[in-house]
């Protein structure tokens, strides 16, 4: 008996299983996706089937250039069936979704048809409405997304204030004046916007003045009269002050204060008080930010009268603004037809002094007003044959290196006889 070592045993044994040859690998299965640059199947890194490899990327360029022809009138009917659809992307029926970029890109979302610029449904309309009475418009906007509203008065930006009540709720919108004035006249737009769009409506206001008083007051009816006026003067931070004037000439009129122009509310800190023809505005405690101008308003029916002074508050181990005014010009109250003159100094000589109406310079060309200086520290303005126009509040503005310093006062003018 021949002997063969186990060695040899399974060593012919393993070449008979590698002479086997090897069975050919089945056809690769091919998807066709439209999206451009798809670089079709990856070699394999195996050495032993790098034929198989080299086979199957032939296979699949044959396939991709025989196929080109069908393949595009496969997307031409696609095409047409996805033009029927809400959502539909791009994609060859015979395939897969594709998740390549190009593809992503190509999907096609139709308009929200909910969307809509903004539209006003009841729009502004031209009115006229008396002095002192309460202003109200109100519009109407429908939208998609919501529309914002802006409220505009001669092409400025109207904001909600003490004075003006802006309100916007469930596509209504509504602007509130409570008491008109001449001075509110002009045109008032509403604009709405959203993100496709912008619309506007507009209205003229007119303000009809009130009838003429002297025609409707009674044979006793007067405009009140300040005689005694408001004092400027420095306090003392944290002190009590007590501004007070004298009105006489009507037996029924209202009264109230102002600082820097707004209305001062009565309330334990700032105090309305009357006794016989006195009346006085009570600060318990003064405060840096209480400097500023002061006014006492008297007004009626048949008219109105004011005072106006300045108050300078001195903080410790701060000094005075400077320049600083050793005295005020006083208000007035005189007969038309008269000359007045008022009168301020300075502690030092400021640079200029200037003088000025309701805000605005007096033009010292003008022959109705006197401009003159003992050219150091003393200044006055003369106003010459006063009138009604020549009514309002004044400032002397004293102009010096480190800044400037305001003085107020008022002038009043009555009939010839009044006083």
């Amino acid at each position: 008996m021949k002997y063969t070592s186990p060695d040899t045993k399974y060593l012919s044994l393993d070449r008979r299983f590698i002479e086997q040859p090897l069975k050919p690998a089945p056809p690769p299965i091919v998807t066709v996706h439209k999206a451009s640059g798809y670089s079709g199947y990856s070699s394999t890194t195996t050495q032993g089937h790098s034929s198989t490899s080299h086979n199957y990327s032939s296979s699949t360029t044959k396939l991709n250039s025989s196929s080109s022809s069908s393949y595009k009138a496969t997307t031409e009917s696609s095409s047409d069936k996805r033009n029927a659809k809400k959502y539909g992307s791009k994609l060859d029926a015979t395939g897969s979704p594709s998740r390549s970029r190009n593809t992503t890109k190509e999907l096609a979302y139709p308009s929200d048809e909910s969307m809509k610029p903004p539209e006003f449904t009841k729009k502004l309309n031209d009115l006229t409405i008396n002095d002192g009475e309460q202003l109200e418009l109100t519009v109407k906007v429908d939208g998609d997304p919501e529309p914002q509203i802006t409220w505009l008065k001669n092409g400025k930006t109207v904001n909600s204030s003490e004075i003006v009540d802006l309100k916007y709720k469930a596509g209504t919108a509504t602007l509130t004046i409570n008491e008109i004035f001449p001075e509110d006249e002009g045109e008032y737009i509403c604009k709405a916007t959203n993100s496709l769009g912008t619309s506007t409506t507009s209205c003229k206001l007119t303000v009809k003045p009130m009838e003429n008083a002297a025609a409707k007051k009674k044979s006793d009816d007067k405009p009140p009269k300040i005689v005694d006026h408001l004092t400027s003067m420095f306090v003392k931070d944290g002190e009590a002050v007590t501004l007070s004037c004298r009105i006489i000439g009507a037996k029924k009129f209202d009264v109230v204060w102002l600082h820097n122009n707004k209305e001062i509310k009565p309330s334990k800190d700032f105090q309305y008080t009357s006794e016989a023809n006195i009346y006085k505005l009570n600060i318990a405690e003064i405060f840096p930010e209480d400097s500023g101008t002061y006014t006492c308003e008297a007004f009626n029916d048949a008219g109105e009268s004011f005072s106006s002074c300045t108050l300078n508050v001195l903080v410790p181990n701060e000094e005075p603004k400077s320049p600083v005014f050793t005295t005020f010009p006083q208000s007035a109250t005189v007969s038309e037809g008269e000359t007045v003159t008022f009168t301020c100094k300075t502690e030092t000589a400021p640079l200029k002094v200037t003088w000025l109406k309701d805000g605005k310079a007096l033009p010292e060309t003008s022959s109705k007003y006197s401009f003159s200086s003992d050219g150091d520290k003393s200044f006055e303005l003369g106003i010459k044959a006063c009138t009604a126009s020549d009514v309002g509040q004044y400032i002397a503005r004293a102009i010096g290196k480190k800044g400037e310093t305001n003085a107020a006062f008022a002038l009043n003018v009555t009939n010839p006889g009044d006083l």
